[in-house]
């Protein structure tokens, strides 16, 4: 008796991860979690919403060292455009860790100065400007970038997305949302 109390949990999560349930897995990640001020720096991770997010250099413009020194800090100031927390990335990029491809992927954003970094499967882009990427097409994967205010958009990825990293000097996100 005390094996069927396992079995019937253990068979379940067999038959989520072999199945196209995986999309259970893909939750936008909206840094509701950490506190207001938690702040990460180049080398650290943390895991959020089934999501591992690994804090790496950023480029500036005309450089092919990235930079070491930033960090990355927990916000509740609505910079982005979303509500609740977001994430301040300035002179740091982050690499997201999703647990599956997917073909989809929005999020909000706030650029209110300084260069960006946008990596999609392994293609990194160093620009201006989110609007200096829109309509382009990026490691196989088509960028729309909607302003919504002079400093806030949605960034919407749309293509076979194995990989994903963004990065800013004074950038703001939110709500990053990848889709099966």
């Amino acid at each position: 008796m005390k094996k069927a109390k396992w079995l019937i949990p253990m068979l379940l999560v067999v038959v989520l991860l072999s199945s196209s349930c995986i999309w259970l897995f893909l939750s936008c990640v909206d840094f509701e979690g950490p506190a207001v001020g938690t702040t990460y720096h180049v080398g650290d991770t943390t895991m959020l919403k089934f999501t591992k997010l690994v804090f790496e250099g950023f480029y500036w413009t005309g450089s092919s060292t990235p930079y070491l020194g930033g960090e990355a800090t927990i916000h509740n100031n609505l910079m982005a455009g979303h509500t609740g927390k977001d994430l301040n990335l300035n002179n740091i990029s982050v690499k997201f860790e999703f647990k599956a491809a997917y073909s989809k992927l929005t999020l909000y954003f706030g650029e209110y100065g300084g260069n960006v970094n946008l990596t999609i499967n392994g293609i990194l882009k160093n620009t201006d400007d989110f609007l200096d990427l829109d309509g382009s097409t990026v490691g196989g994967v088509l960028i729309t970038v909607t302003m919504t205010t002079v400093e806030k958009g949605l960034l919407t990825l749309e293509g076979n997305i194995h990989s994903f990293s963004i990065g800013g000097q004074e950038l703001w996100i939110d709500h990053v949302c990848p889709e099966k």
